[in-house]
């Protein structure tokens, strides 16, 4: 029993550091495309790449090197299932104004090994969009009532958390299924903010399209670019606990 409740209690705590990784400031990836605000900026979409997950693992000594340099300036190489960009209403007092989303729906970290060997080791979903968009959209209180109403319609704590559970029982190596989960976020929170979406063919066209809705169009709409797609950006800080909470965990459930 005393494993059993040791085993719970890590995962608990997995849990949380999770929540706490993926839903701060200090690892804020709602926008985690866009490098810069500034207009007029060459860097601006410097984080982003037109390379899909089967580029990199079939080069991955040249990837282990491209980490290395990423490393020296605080970044990992993450692989984004499902680019989504546009805008949210976020109430500022008595009135409201546009903020931008910019970001992959579910994303995981590629590891490259000296050997030559690369992989995923998990996929995570984006807990800082999700953050955005039920902070912004729902009353937190009716949003936790709703969760008990049969009349209700789903929540946006009910949407991460079942793409979150499904993430779980995924390997992590079956594209399709991880790609399946990415529409079901999408799809999850249209309904849940009420906003429609294009279908985009690049990540690039897709984030430059919620910055227009953003800045000329002055409406809220979301982009949505399908697919795998390679991006570099700074690993939140809390990774490398969850990481080994995970594996504790594990190591637990497999002893019992």
């Amino acid at each position: 029993m005393s494993e059993i409740i040791s085993e719970r209690y890590l995962l608990y705590l997995r849990d949380m550091s999770r929540k706490v990784t993926f839903g701060s400031t200090t690892g804020d990836f709602s926008q985690v495309l866009v490098r810069s605000t500034r207009k007029n900026s060459k860097n601006k979409f410097q984080r982003l790449t037109d390379l899909r997950l089967n580029n990199v693992l079939s080069s991955s000594a040249d990837g282990f090197r491209r980490q290395l340099d990423q490393e020296k300036i605080g970044n990992g190489i993450f692989c984004g299932m499902g680019i989504l960009s546009g805008t949210y209403t976020k109430r500022i007092g008595s009135g409201s104004a546009l903020k931008l989303i910019a970001a992959p729906t579910i994303y995981g970290q590629v590891i490259f090994e000296e050997s030559g060997d690369a992989s995923i080791s998990e996929w995570v979903a984006n807990y800082d969009i999700a953050t955005a968009l039920i902070a912004r959209n729902t009353d937190e209180e009716d949003e936790a009532y709703a969760a008990f109403d049969p009349d209700a319609g789903k929540t946006g704590s009910q949407v991460i958390q079942e793409v979150e559970d499904a993430l779980e029982k995924v390997e992590t190596s079956d594209i399709r299924s991880i790609q399946r989960l990415s529409d079901l976020f999408l799809e999850g929170f249209k309904e849940v903010t009420e906003t429609s979406c294009e279908i985009m063919a690049t990540p690039l066209a897709c984030i430059e399209a919620g910055i227009n809705a953003r800045d000329n169009l002055r409406r809220k709409q979301f982009y949505y670019c399908p697919g795998d797609w390679i991006f570099f950006a700074p690993i939140p800080p809390g990774l490398s606990t969850y990481r080994a909470l995970d594996e504790l965990a594990k190591e637990r459930r497999e002893k019992v």
